[in-house]
């Protein structure tokens, strides 16, 4: 059939009931209410970043006094909780958020919940992608409003997943094929996924990661992705279901989806990442160096083209040339998850954001060579003023790429490097 293409330039979870301390009142039926629990904070949006929200959540319990973060782990999607957010239309029936700790006996993160209240508002959302990338922005011309800011957050990939059983030698894929395969389902006959039904997607009206997905094949928008091709409809999945239901396929010769980097890294040994060659390229690539390393050095270094930031969105002054979040919970998120100074020692965060970020999948902006203006796979270089490539590679894989060397002070550095995270960059 006629391609339909669109080129563009290049913590597993232990869910149980945990006694609530201190100040945490227990509601009937054992489960406190979120707004008894110590400072409390707000958040939804992107199924894709539930990895580091359990981890981080689990290290802001560690604070003196305790945050409390409370996330809507069933959130219809990230654009959807973006779009709500701005238009204050979210949350508004009762609803359940989850908490995280450290259980130190597993070395696991434990997820319990409290109970929410009508019309609940976030202190702020996370998005795989800009507002004026999801639908209701694209599709009606909606910018962003002027009380609203987009705060950049840490790097995510989206790889296309197979069955650990799948049983060809292909292991890679072309953005063109991944258009096709999106576009026109089995119909497309690319490779071996020749059933639409096992081809598998995210909610077609709500997911950022989709949006995401579709930018980096080089599609200008999600909704030129189809949802019903060949007589079939694509499954609309959560993150963390898309890698379980690929995991447990009956038909893992037709089967192949795809998530983000932080589940793919949850779930390696249980499903396997494809490489991709992006358009104009000659190699396809995974998002690290090989399917055993974590170092995103292919993400860092803008050869992996599915990636963006994720966008932490908060409200602001529009009269404040700052722009810092009027929400005082939503500018400590901002801070902590950018890595920016904290001046209150008791906001002083009890471990490196970088190392979390290091251990779920996402890369900080410091760890970047590229960046990107618009959502689509078009990068330029960059150069964070405190850049962490070193540190960060210490923290993802326990060694660093030669040339890497320790300092305390830019005394010891090259002329044209500083002593920044620990190492002369």
């Amino acid at each position: 059939m006629k391609r339909a293409r669109t080129l563009a330039i290049v913590a597993i979870s232990l869910i149980g009931t945990m006694a609530a301390t201190g100040s945490d009142a227990i509601a009937q039926g054992g489960v406190p209410n979120c707004d008894d629990l110590n400072n409390p904070i707000f958040m939804t949006g992107t199924t894709a970043v539930i990895p580091v929200i359990r981890h981080f959540g689990a290290k802001l319990k560690k604070l003196n006094p305790p945050v409390t973060l409370l996330w809507n782990e069933s959130s219809p999607g990230g654009c959807t909780d973006a779009n709500n957010f701005v238009t204050s239309n979210l949350l508004n029936n009762r609803i359940t958020f989850s908490q995280y700790a450290d259980d130190p006996a597993s070395g696991k993160v434990v997820v319990t919940t409290c109970n929410g209240k009508l019309n609940q508002v976030p202190d702020l959302v996370i998005n795989d992608v800009s507002y004026s990338s999801c639908p209701l922005a694209y599709s009606e011309s909606i910018g962003l409003p002027s009380n609203f800011r987009e705060f950049t957050g840490p790097v995510q990939g989206m790889v296309p997943i197979v069955a650990l059983n799948y049983p060809y030698t292909y292991d890679a894929i072309t953005v063109e094929e991944l258009q096709d395969l999106y576009m026109c389902g089995g119909n497309g006959n690319i490779l071996t996924f020749t059933n639409t039904n096992t081809i598998y997607d995210y909610n077609c009206d709500a997911s950022g990661m989709r949006e995401l997905w579709a930018r980096g094949l080089g599609v200008p928008n999600g909704a030129q992705l189809s949802c019903i091709v060949g007589g079939g409809r694509f499954s609309t999945l959560l993150a963390d279901s898309m890698t379980t239901t690929v995991q447990g396929t009956m038909t893992p010769d037709t089967t192949i989806g795809y998530t983000s980097t932080e589940f793919y890294d949850q779930y390696r040994g249980q499903v396997l990442g494809w490489k991709v060659r992006g358009v104009n390229q000659v190699t396809a690539y995974l998002p690290d160096t090989d399917g055993t390393k974590l170092d995103k050095i292919n993400i860092r270094e803008g050869r992996y083209t599915i990636q963006g930031a994720l966008r932490l969105v908060a409200q602001v002054d529009p009269n404040d040339p700052s722009g810092v979040p009027v929400n005082p919970n939503a500018k400590k998120i901002v801070d902590w998850m950018q890595g920016n100074p904290v001046s209150d020692p008791t906001l002083q965060l009890p471990v490196d954001i970088n190392a979390i970020y290091a251990t779920t999948g996402v890369v900080p902006q410091c760890a970047m060579r590229v960046t990107k203006d618009s959502d689509m796979p078009v990068f330029r270089h960059y150069r964070d003023p405190w850049p962490c490539h070193c540190s960060f590679e210490m923290l993802a894989t326990g060694k660093t790429s030669p040339g890497c060397v320790a300092c305390t002070d830019s005394s010891t550095c090259a002329a044209n490097q500083i002593c920044s995270h620990g190492y002369c960059e």
